[in-house]
């Protein structure tokens, strides 16, 4: 096999891995829309919260899932931290809000969290968040909004004790041969503005080989909480899993 059907055969494997991880996900991941937008996570603990940013729960913003009727959320007050350096929040969504959605959206369990970021060389990383230009409208002025599934690797040497990169660049993204014509023809991703609050997965399909009939989306694994874009560096910024679990 030379370089060029290596390539193509890789791309063809992550076109799969994305568009599974895009299936798997979507009962978990509202939309969440204020004054400004961002992506949220339905999780389950002692009841069912909402998680993302606090800078995106700073907009006040209900959460929208994304369904044939755009089901929108009233949530509960949302915790934050008095340390400006701990970007996320969560709020609890009351259960008469949750039984609008109960059977099509789910809550992500707990144990799909890793106790730490720790993936291998050239480890696929899958997002699903809602990208700033596929939102014009939202909610009550009944325009839809594009929730969309991505698939990034780590940027090798950078990132610290707190946070991750992952490569992000527009103009080298492409469209998985999933994607239904519609959304192939409507999805943009050059504002990643609305990513702010995404879980981040370690898919551990490189870990297991890179092999599709040992692989399942079940194996992926929650890493990190993706907090904002770094232009300078091309990369989107993920606060690490194991910070994320000592603040929950």
């Amino acid at each position: 096999m030379d370089e060029q059907q290596a390539r193509a055969m890789w791309n063809q494997l992550t076109h799969r891995v994305t568009d599974l991880m895009k299936v798997h996900t979507r009962p978990f991941v509202p939309a969440l829309a204020g004054s400004e937008i961002g992506t949220g996570t339905f999780i389950e603990r002692n009841e069912i919260e909402v998680l993302t940013c606090a800078h995106v729960a700073s907009c006040a913003p209900d959460a929208h899932y994304i369904d044939d009727s755009d089901t929108i959320l009233n949530v509960g007050t949302w915790r934050t931290d008095q340390n400006p350096a701990v970007d996320a929040a969560i709020a609890p969504i009351p259960s008469g809000e949750w039984a609008k959605v109960a059977g099509r959206a789910m809550p992500l369990a707990m144990r799909r969290f890793a106790s730490n970021h720790r993936t291998v060389a050239h480890e696929l990383l899958f997002f699903r968040g809602l990208a700033g230009e596929n939102t014009a409208y939202i909610g009550t002025f009944g325009a839809e909004a594009i929730v969309s599934g991505y698939c990034s690797q780590e940027k090798p040497g950078s990132g610290d004790a707190n946070i991750f990169e992952m490569h992000w660049e527009p103009g080298a993204a492409t469209v998985t041969m999933g994607t239904g014509l519609e959304a192939g023809s409507k999805v943009k991703y050059d504002h990643p503005a609305g990513f702010s609050g995404s879980l981040v997965w370690n898919t551990r399909f490189v870990e297991m080989g890179c092999d599709l009939a040992k692989w399942t989306p079940d194996d992926a694994m929650i890493t990190g909480l993706l907090r904002r874009y770094d232009p300078g560096t091309k990369t989107l910024l993920a606060w690490r899993v194991e910070h994320l679990l000592a603040w929950l």
